[in-house]
């Protein structure tokens, strides 16, 4: 879990360039729907990555209910993940959430959203999963010294 929240943490960075890179590129007019969604997205990143984190210092029974969220989020993301991906290469268009981007902006993207936003969601997914099915094989040996 602590792998997917050093990659939420460069995804939540990595994210806030882009959206710097496609201001001074591109400029401000992305339309209210990729402005709203982009926000939500950078919200839900931001927030997901943090419980990742914490979920990474704490025992996984203690913190069965924030990994099953952590779960969810993930599975539902993977979704918005393979949309945005293709959205980004141009194998799907979709002009009311945004035109494909070029030069730049399209390698900014390529970066915060594919490379670090697929593998954040994908390792967090699979964190999750492997401290909801066995919590115990995930918790560090306790020794007496």
């Amino acid at each position: 879990m602590r792998v997917a929240a050093v990659l939420g943490a460069c995804f939540v960075v990595s994210h806030l360039v882009t959206v710097v890179v496609t201001c001074a590129v591109d400029g401000f007019h992305w339309g209210v729907t990729a402005w709203l969604l982009d926000g939500m997205g950078f919200i839900a990143g931001f927030f997901f990555a943090t419980q990742c984190w914490i979920s990474s210092s704490r025992k996984s029974d203690d913190f069965r209910n924030g990994n099953t969220w952590i779960c969810v989020w993930a599975f539902v993301t993977l979704g918005a993940r393979l949309l945005d991906t293709l959205m980004l290469f141009g194998v799907v268009q979709w002009s009311a959430v945004y035109v494909t981007p070029v030069g730049p902006t399209l390698w900014s993207n390529i970066v915060s959203e594919v490379i670090f936003g697929n593998a954040f969601t994908a390792t967090a997914l699979i964190g999750a999963l492997m401290l909801l099915a066995y919590p115990q094989a995930a918790e560090p040996a306790l020794t007496d010294n």
